[in-house]
This record gives structure tokens, sequence and C-alpha cells, in this order.
């Protein structure tokens, strides 16, 4: 069980997210990720309509994890039933097995459903196929393979929040 914190993530926080970052993404999508986090912290336009939010997990003043909600876009609502869901957009931590993850995810479902999301969706590629097994152990149900914008295929999983 991980005894550190979950908090919105800070601008003194973009080094540390990068570096993690980097443990699963490279070149352009990582660029594109962090990207989309400075927009958060800058609060664009974009980042606001789409109500992005960014959690860190904090573990005795090392940040160990990230994790990202935004309104479900359209190319997953063809995976939802609700009118109003929330994409789980990126999770990523620096340790695995300490219980990161599952606090994040926590976190995630509890500003979900504070927001008034009606359904929590997220998409897994299959070069993350690592994750799968944490995603399948969850609450959340495997509902539809699926390709992702940038044509890579993967698997989509939704939970309801009501």
């Amino acid at each position: 069980m991980f005894k550190g914190t979950i908090r919105e993530l800070k601008r003194k926080d973009v080094e540390a997210v990068k570096e993690i970052l980097g443990l699963y993404w490279s070149g352009e999508l990582k660029e594109h990720f962090i990207k989309r986090m400075m927009d958060f912290l800058d609060k664009t336009l974009e980042s606001v309509e789409q109500k992005y939010k960014y959690f860190v997990a904090v573990d005795k003043d090392e940040v160990v994890g990230l994790a990202v909600s935004r309104k479900a876009p359209p190319h997953m609502k063809q995976y939802t039933h609700s009118d109003n869901p929330v994409e789980f957009y990126i999770m990523a931590s620096k340790y695995r097995s300490r219980g990161i993850g599952t606090a994040l995810r926590a976190k995630r479902l509890e500003e979900a459903k504070k927001d008034g999301y009606t359904e929590a969706v997220l998409y897994s590629a299959d070069s993350h196929k690592d994750s799968w097994d944490f995603h399948d152990h969850s609450d959340f149900n495997r509902v539809a393979q699926a390709k992702a914008p940038n044509g890579e295929t993967g698997y989509v999983w939704s939970l309801d929040l009501v």
C-alpha cells in the first residue's frame, strides 16, 4: 500500500514528471505529453475546455507517479454508453508493486465522481501490455480492442461511476 500523498501537479514537479514519462514514452509522443502538461500548468484554453486534471504521487519528497484525466474525446466516446465520460489519459509510475498506480487510480476516480462524470474510460496500447493485468484486476472492464489516433492498437477499459 502506498503511504505517500497524491496531489495536483505543480510547476516544481515538471522535471521529475518528464523523467517518469521517459520511462514509458519517447520521441513525439513524449513531447506531446509534456506539451499537454505545460498547457495544464499554463491553463491554456484547450486544457481548460478539455478539463484536464494532473495528479502526482509523492513519497518522501520524491515525485514517483503521474495520473491525468480529461473529458473523454470523441474517439473514446464510441466505447462509452453514458453522456458524460472522463478519460483516464496517462498513468505512469517510477516504481512498480508499491501501490502507486492503485493510489493514483483511486484519486482520479474520486475526482471524476466529484466532477459529475458518469463513466471512466481508458486506453492502453499493445506497447504497454505490461499494464493490462493492472487494469484487468481493477473494477474496470475490458470492453473493446481499439486503435489510437496514432494508429497503435490496444484495448479500452470502462467503469460506470454512478
